[in-house]
């Protein structure tokens, strides 16, 4: 008789990786929750605990268990979480590939398929560089069925409208769809442990499209913002890119405060190993 195939497959690398990034011993992420062997076993031969550990351990490390786990799905399915797991960490040159192994065909719930256009309008907006072809996706996420106003999609694609828009020069337009955004986020509050990178992403994003806008004040507000959640959280998602906008506000002004922010975000993005950033700021930090 042939053993039954486990649910979930944990992603052990994955596991450190977060741990490491969160700035935690093995024993600190175990304490209370587990112990110190267990998170061994976990990154080191992929040992999946019991469900009731494993959310409590991801809750710890600000992350949803898409970001460490893999369900026994489809190839397609397969592909998606992978996307989207590249997607929410901005790396969307290594997204772009496994977008397109992604059958859309075979993706049945308007779940799925708000996913897909979302991950296609970051790819053609970051990597492609084509404002209309990511506005159009972004606009399919909008005109699926099932849309709620406390739809996570919802908000990450009408921020993604902002983005295009703004890069476009039609500011009137990316106002509209920043501040849709922002009200949206506020009627949907995001629990800060599952859901921390994303919130972070929004913030970022927000204060990318207020640079564009030269509206400096509300740049650094969304700064400051997400500033003060990663650090309450221990997180160092996107916090280098935060202090790096953040220096290249304040330089903007004028305001002496963008050596020590420069300095911040160097500091960072050697941590996190961040290699174009840190030659970009190299260069900025200068002549700051």
């Amino acid at each position: 008789m042939s053993k039954t195939q486990p649910a979930l497959r944990i992603m052990g690398d994955r596991v450190r990786y977060f741990r490491k990034l969160k700035g935690l011993s093995q024993a600190e992420l175990a304490k209370d929750i587990c112990t110190q062997a267990t998170i061994s076993l976990i990154e080191k031969r992929n040992k999946v605990p019991s469900m009731n550990i494993l959310i409590r351990l991801t809750n710890r490390l600000g992350i949803s268990l898409d970001d460490i786990v893999v369900e026994n799905q489809d190839r397609t399915q397969k592909a998606l979480s992978q996307v989207g797991r590249q997607v929410r960490h901005g790396d969307y040159a290594a997204a772009a590939p496994g977008l397109a192994k992604v059958n859309v065909a075979k993706l049945t719930s308007d779940s799925d398929q708000k996913r897909y256009y979302y991950y296609r309008g970051m790819v053609e907006l970051f990597v492609n560089h084509a404002q209309d072809e990511a506005i159009y996706y972004f606009g399919r996420v909008l005109n699926q069925q099932g849309q709620t106003h406390q739809d996570l999609a919802a908000i990450m694609a009408t921020l993604g409208l902002g983005i295009a828009y703004a890069e476009k020069g039609t500011t009137d337009r990316a106002s509209v769809y920043l501040q849709q955004a922002d009200q949206l986020l506020k009627q949907m509050p995001l629990n800060e442990g599952r859901y921390l990178d994303v919130e972070l992403t929004i913030y970022w994003h927000s204060a990318r499209i207020y640079f564009e806008l030269k509206a400096y004040d509300e740049v650094l507000k969304y700064l400051q913002l997400g500033i003060d959640l990663a650090v309450k959280n221990d997180s160092l998602f996107l916090l280098a890119e935060l202090y790096t906008l953040q220096a290249r506000t304040y330089k903007q002004l004028g305001d002496a405060q963008a050596s020590g922010a420069y300095q911040i975000a160097l500091a960072l993005a050697q941590v996190t190993a961040s290699r174009d950033l840190l030659t970009q700021l190299q260069a900025e930090a200068a002549s700051a």
